[in-house]
């Protein structure tokens, strides 16, 4: 093995390693001569150098020191050289190992890298080859260092941004909110000028809330967090709505807007995400184009299984070398102050990584004076990634006669804003500022609808919701999320009846109550005097979440239906009740005119029998030689479908 002492080479390498000086030097070989030359010459290249015999002994000293470099022979006794690589890799991450042998193999060099190795080298090795390795290794280790900061420096940014939009979006939810409450004259008139003067306040905030978004969506895209919501979607229908959106600018700017898209294309994507995208791009090219047209195609290539949807205008256009700066965060082409297009630099680089999050890509072909086209390419179907609860007291002043309505939120702002959301709207209103108090509340006045936010201290609204939907006397109450916090997919997994992303207006505030009053038939009579298949029936709806009660007889029947039931399943042939006695009650009675009927009967019926029912019941179960369990389960099913109808 050669180790010059004064060489050409030699001097060089040494004069190179005076940047490397106290750097240290784990070397591991079983051959105790070589570990001695080694020490002699390297630390005269300034190095610090700790020798070891074997795995064990090097695994002791790593486990005390920090070391820098290692080198390490592969064939060693005891512990093999990949062994204790892994080892170090596991304690000392951060340290570059260059792994040393006589015996060189391809498979054992692969095997080596794969572990983490920097280099691999063939014994025997000369001292400035070994020294050239060691200034490359810490080169990399230095830059490596430099990643993760700046990986760090991102994550932090990205944080940052996170909880600075949720913070903003907060106060934004109680300006925007106010102003549609002052605009629907809550508080009383207001002169034309004011109106004017507010909605200008309403569109600006609208316009920023966008921003906020804007910075929300990259944030969650740069960490990996933007959930998709995958679902069957019509692009002639979607292409329609993003028309009417954006008509009022094209129109604004005396543009055209054209569409060409085959009636039934739909595939399985975001629909949300998707418009998002497209309004974005239309958007852009409105914004762009003095004159002309926006020309949006769609076509499909069944051969790749994609859509290709085309943004063409007839704008300004791009220069060649700018279109790689597009899709780049927060790049503007024109940065000066005096630029005259407005916005972020965030709307592409926000499309581009939500196409990309759902497997498609996006592409520009531009000319200046000419105009720009944006094309989408999309497959077919995306493809993706209990505290103690506190007593309360139930609260002065509720109106018994109105429906409730709980709002469980930690923001006073938000359940002030909720409240006199509800001013004239027949709804009488309770708020609470945490889920403990929330869920004692929920048990004593057994609200109409409860309102609950997600992001609250202590219990979070998820958390809320699971012991809500796990509570038998709770379970059935519909459930509205009104919060910063978008994740739609988990939540209606969870049992919630509707999803309001703040800032929210009064018109869909009440709008999606009325839903809920409308698709919550939570209470259910069973008439019928099989006790083995009330029992049954019973079991069935309790654990969907529906009050049940049971009846068998008729005095019990006519009193249980004077509590005004949702749902009846009543069975036609019982021997102190008549079925079709109770339907010809119920159609006399205004108070049981919205309730719907479920037959189950094991009567052949007449022709005028069964076109009477059927014009009258929402179904009709033969019994006949059908089990319990097939009478349930087709009952149970139609249930699902009314429920889910309601809920339109």
């Amino acid at each position: 093995m050669d180790f010059p002492n004064a060489s050409p080479a030699g001097e060089k390498t040494m004069g190179d390693n005076k940047m490397m000086q106290g750097h240290s030097v784990l070397m591991i070989d079983d051959e105790q001569g070589l570990r001695e030359m080694m020490v002699f010459g390297l630390s005269d290249r300034g190095y610090h150098v700790v020798p070891a015999a074997n795995g064990d002994e090097a695994l002791e000293m790593i486990a005390r020191e920090q070391f820098d470099l290692v080198v390490c022979d592969i064939m060693m006794p005891g512990r093999s050289g990949v062994e204790v690589l892994k080892s170090i890799k596991e304690i000392q991450p951060q340290a570059e190992v260059i792994m040393a042998t006589g015996y060189a193999t391809l498979e054992t060099a692969i095997e080596s890298m794969k572990h983490g190795a920097y280099d691999y080298v063939s014994k025997p090795y000369e001292l400035d080859q070994l020294c050239l390795i060691f200034q490359k290794a810490l080169e990399h280790r230095r830059l490596k260092a430099q990643v993760g900061q700046l990986e760090e420096l991102n994550r932090l940014k990205s944080e940052f941004l996170a909880n600075m939009s949720h913070e903003l979006r907060t106060p934004m939810n109680a300006i925007m909110g106010y102003t549609s409450l002052i605009l629907d004259r809550v508080y009383g008139d207001i002169a034309p000028k004011q109106e004017e003067s507010l909605k200008r306040i309403e569109v600006n905030a609208k316009n920023l809330l966008q921003l906020i978004n804007n910075i929300l969506d990259i944030s969650k895209l740069s960490a990996g967090r933007m959930p998709l919501f995958i679902e069957s979607c019509n692009l002639n229908d979607l292409t329609k709505e993003v028309l009417e959106t954006v008509e009022c600018l094209a129109r604004e700017r005396k543009l055209h807007l054209t569409a060409s898209v085959p009636a039934d294309l739909k595939i399985k994507t975001d629909k949300t995400k998707l418009k998002q995208v497209l309004i974005n791009l239309i958007g852009n090219a409105i914004k762009f184009t003095h004159e002309g047209e926006i020309c949006i195609k769609v076509g499909t290539d069944p051969s790749q299984s994609v859509v290709r949807i085309v943004v063409q205008d007839s704008g300004i256009g791009i220069s060649e070398k700018d279109i790689p700066l597009l899709f780049q965060e927060f790049r503007q082409l024109d940065a000066s102050p005096t630029r005259e297009y407005g916005g972020t630099g965030l709307g592409l680089s926000i499309c581009k990584k939500i196409i990309e999050l759902q497997g498609g890509t996006i592409e520009i072909k531009s000319e200046i004076g000419v105009g720009s086209t944006f094309t989408v390419v999309l497959p077919f179907e995306a493809k993706l990634v209990q505290e103690e609860i506190i007593p309360a007291g139930i609260p002065a002043g509720i109106n018994k006669d109105q429906k409730i309505i709980l709002s469980i939120d930690d923001d006073p702002e938000v359940l002030a804003l909720l409240s006199d959301s509800l001013i004239g709207s027949g709804y009488s209103f309770v708020g609470c500022q945490t889920g403990e108090e929330g869920l004692a509340l929920a048990r004593q006045i057994h609200p109409h609808v409860i309102t609950l936010d997600i992001m609250m201290p202590h219990m979070d609204g998820w958390s809320v919701l699971q012991i809500l939907k796990n509570d038998p006397k709770l379970r059935s109450i519909p459930v509205l999320i009104i919060s910063i916090l978008e994740n739609r997919a988990l939540g209606y997994s969870l049992g919630v009846t509707d999803y309001i992303v703040k800032p929210f207006n009064r018109q869909d505030l009440l709008r999606k109550l009325k839903a809920c009053e409308k698709a919550a038939p939570r209470r259910v009579l069973v008439i019928d005097d099989d006790l083995e298949m009330t029992s049954l029936v019973e079991e069935a709806l309790k654990h969907e979440g529906y009050e049940a009660e049971t009846a068998n007889t008729k005095q019990n029947a006519l009193a249980k239906l004077k509590n005004k039931p949702d749902i009846l399943f009543l069975d036609l042939m019982m021997p102190q009740i008549d079925g079709f006695e109770i339907l010809e009650m119920i159609d006399k009675d205004p108070a049981l005119k919205d309730l719907r009927v479920f037959v189950m009967t094991a009567k052949h019926l007449t022709p005028q029998e069964n076109q009477y029912l059927e014009d009258r019941v929402e179904m009709i179960v033969q019994k006949g030689s059908r089990s319990g369990e097939d009478v349930l389960s087709l009952l149970m099913e139609k249930l699902k479908t009314v429920k889910e109808a309601l809920l339109q």
